[in-house]
């Protein structure tokens, strides 16, 4: 988006330096702050995005040790017997090394199982124990998995906003093209000049001894 912000800026500036086509560029500099001010919304979106995706994996990496300690607890319970209650009730389908690798969706569910299953007994020692434990690392786990997916949501609007304002960009410079053929008639060097910054840029090499820091 930068880019196009440049190519933007640099047509305004061709426009505004041109007393005949100066009319014509403060719709440039429009598309110029335009662009600007997408590509402060990229930079912020992918930000948030990191911030979020950073949050998951901290919260993941304690709700997963949670989970083994409550898993031991429930088979010392069960007198180390993993066919017996209370580990059928618990872990009747998986074990709790298994529920680390669920995967976050999948985790919280697990972990909204479990607390509705101590739910059903809440003066037992286990359901004294980690309810609030178990509670505490799924909500935040819960809630960090929620901004993420909302951070993804954001970055991919974005991606929808700068698609469309390239489509406008676009048709902009063919509609800006037209104008500057009907301005100059007979001078296509001097319409090909102002849309010169939408060319592809090709590095070009400097003659011998030239210090001046432009390109040929």
């Amino acid at each position: 988006m930068q880019d196009a912000g440049d190519v933007c800026s640099a047509i305004a500036s061709g426009l505004d330096s041109d007393s005949e086509a100066k009319h014509l560029a403060p719709l440039w500099d429009a598309l110029t702050a335009k662009a600007d001010e997408l590509a402060a919304a990229r930079r912020a979106a992918e930000r948030a995005l990191g911030r979020a995706r950073a949050k998951v994996t901290v919260m993941d990496s304690i709700w997963d040790p949670e989970t083994a300690a409550f898993g031991r607890d429930v088979v010392d319970q069960s007198g180390g017997k993993r066919d017996q209650a209370p580990y059928t009730r618990f872990f009747k389908n998986a074990s709790p090394s298994a529920t680390q690798d669920f995967g976050v969706d999948r985790e919280v569910q697990q972990g909204k199982d479990w607390l509705a299953e101590l739910a059903r007994n809440p003066n037992e020692p286990l359901a004294t124990k980690w309810t609030p434990r178990l509670s505490v690392a799924t909500e935040n786990l819960e809630s960090a998995a929620g901004a993420r997916r909302n951070a993804v949501r954001a970055v991919a609007l974005q991606d929808t906003a700068e698609e469309l304002f390239i489509a406008d960009i676009n048709r902009e410079i063919d509609i800006l093209e037209g104008e500057l053929l009907t301005l100059f008639p007979g001078q296509p060097k001097r319409v090909a000049a102002f849309l010169e910054p939408t060319k592809p840029r090709h590095k070009r090499f400097r003659r011998k001894g030239d210090s001046s820091g432009e390109e040929d």
